[in-house]
């Protein structure tokens, strides 16, 4: 999870009220944060918080939330947004490319080195956790005295402009050239990959400010004379550029700036007026929220639970429901089960009653009591374990493993961030070579297994796929042969009480040697393989070792 290093005394000046360091390290957990460590020293704490609440990823958006615990203030942050007089022409083309666009004016800036910082640092954040690395929303921040509007937002060809970029060396590049040739351009790149025109932001003397998402241009580079921002935020995405647009531009009223909207031309289409910071009305079930947590509250104390927690609550007009405002700013509350959660921290986590329901003592599934007992059977066997992702490499998983697939029979991620990461496993061996690959300079012998999940392609299930347990071992050094994994599978299998009701049956697996492969029937029902590893599939993981393997689906042993 995302981390965050509070200065004690910039956040004392932020909610207004005397902290103590060891009383903040209490009451944070109360407010969705984890602490990850404490320098009394320095006086400073950091914490985690979770990626669904992009607004934490500054001082002032924690302190917003603890002046609400505090009862500081209570209810709606207020924020004025004057009305300002510049716009940005959106042009059709862009469409192709990276259609949305939203702005926002900051005035009156004055940031010491910690505001900066914290400007840097929401920046990169928002990149991560609402942005998707910059795919689905891109920042830029300007010095807005040194550009003159009306702003044009535009797609054109990649070698039909040039502009000299930040951090680059300090002479005109063309589009073309900043994604070779800029340390930006070459890792921000496939985001525009097979694009043929790519977006720039223009003044009304066609400077470029920026070629979004890669890099600004040195034309609006903020300095410390730096007295007026302008915000641009490009992307795929429009709520989720709004979303970062209202939790920066907040962020810096925070410190004292002034807010000034823009006016946005869609050519074609229509033209707004941002950032919007009007709050988001839900309409929510008092009975459903208490059923939720438990309590019985009134509809007065629920609305006091929701003012603490910087929302705003009044009974509806419908029976039985409070008309909840929330900020601009929240774009974790998606579904009214959000505000039970909301209700309770309002409530407070430490006041709620301790009760044990009948049949609510937790205990582990029967697959997760096989699964420990699998393990202690493997660890007993001389084995070690190990854990891998459920996510792997469609490369490695299929044709390092000499399997044939198809692209329709694999379940990928629609939007990796990683082609390391881009598909769910089906089974667990390949990841085990990948193991032995990164560990293959090691003593020998290496004996290893796993027991995890797979995930398959099951068209008859909700989800379109279903989860199985499986076991895999291997055993890697110079004399690893199908005796020795077979002697483990036979241990395997007296361990469970089943030697007598298994078998092994020739078969064919392009993973395994030809004549050194079987399938493992258990009751007459196939349930794994087992054999050495062919030649070739070694030779793709980097080992110079023979290895032998098994895998078993454990939900037939049930």
């Amino acid at each position: 999870m995302p981390t965050l290093e509070l200065k004690l005394e910039r956040l004392e000046k932020l909610v207004g009220k005397k902290l103590d360091i060891k009383e903040l390290e209490y009451d944070l957990q109360w407010i969705s944060l984890d602490l990850e460590n404490i320098n009394e020293e320095k006086q400073t704490i950091k914490v985690e918080y979770n990626p669904n609440r992009p607004d934490f990823s500054s001082p002032e958006g924690i302190a917003r939330a603890l002046k609400g615990y505090y009862d500081i203030e209570l209810g709606v942050p207020t924020h004025e947004i004057a009305s300002g007089e510049i716009e940005m022409n959106v042009d059709p083309s862009v469409k192709k490319v990276r259609p949305y666009i939203v702005c926002g004016v900051i005035r009156n800036i004055d940031l010491d080195e910690d505001e900066v910082a914290t400007l840097m640092n929401i920046q990169e954040h928002l990149h991560w956790a609402v942005g998707r690395d910059r795919k689905k929303v891109a920042i830029g921040v300007h010095d807005l005295d040194k550009i003159s509007s009306p702003y044009r937002y535009v797609a054109v060809k990649p070698d039909s402009i040039s502009f000299i970029p930040l951090h680059g060396d300090g002479y005109p590049m063309n589009l073309e050239e900043i994604l070779l040739l800029h340390e930006k351009g070459i890792e921000y790149a496939p985001i525009l990959e097979g694009k043929d025109v790519y977006p720039v932001l223009l003044d009304s003397n066609d400077e470029v400010i920026s070629f979004p998402p890669i890099i600004n241009g040195i034309l609006t580079t903020v300095t410390d004379d730096t007295k007026n921002l302008f915000l641009d935020l490009t992307g795929t995405d429009f709520r989720a550029i709004n979303l970062a647009l209202n939790i920066l531009s907040t962020m810096l009223a925070d410190t004292g700036a002034k807010i000034e909207s823009v006016k946005v031309n869609y050519q074609g289409g229509e033209n707004i007026v941002t950032p919007n910071l009007n709050p988001k009305k839900w309409e929510v079930n008092i009975n459903y929220i208490n059923d939720y947590i438990g309590l019985n509250l009134s509809t007065v104390d629920m609305i006091k639970c929701f003012r603490k927690v910087r929302m705003d609550a009044k009974k509806s007009k419908k029976k039985g429901y409070l008309d909840v405002r929330v900020p601009a700013f929240r774009g974790d509350i998606i579904h009214p089960v959000d505000f039970t959660e909301e209700c309770a921290i309002g409530y407070g986590y430490f006041n709620l009653p301790l009760t044990i329901r009948e049949g609510c003592f937790g205990e582990y599934h029967p697959i997760q009591s096989f699964a420990n007992k699998i393990r202690t059977i493997m660890i007993g066997a001389g084995y070690l374990e190990v854990l891998n992702f459920i996510l792997t490499n469609s490369k490695r998983h299929y044709d390092y493993m000499k399997q044939e697939y198809k692209e329709s029979e694999l379940i990928q991620i629609a939007n990796p961030v990683s082609k390391e990461y881009d598909t769910a496993r089906t089974k667990l061996l390949p990841k085990l070579m990948e193991t032995l690959l990164f560990n293959r300079s090691e003593e020998k012998p290496i004996r290893i297994f796993e027991t995890g999940d797979v995930i398959l392609l099951a068209p008859e299930q909700e989800t379109g796929a279903k989860r199985e347990v499986h076991l895999s071992a291997v055993t890697y050094h110079d004399n690893a042969d199908f005796t020795e994994i077979r002697s483990t599978l036979d241990f395997i299998m007296t361990s469970l009480n089943y030697y007598n009701n298994f078998e092994i049956k020739p078969g064919k697996n392009a993973s395994y040697i030809n004549g050194r492969y079987g399938d493992i029937y258990l009751n007459n029902e196939k349930v794994g393989e087992i054999g050495e590893i062919h030649p070739e599939v070694l030779l793709n993981f980097k080992l110079e070792f023979p290895v032998a393997a098994l895998e078993l689906n454990l939900k037939n042993f049930l």
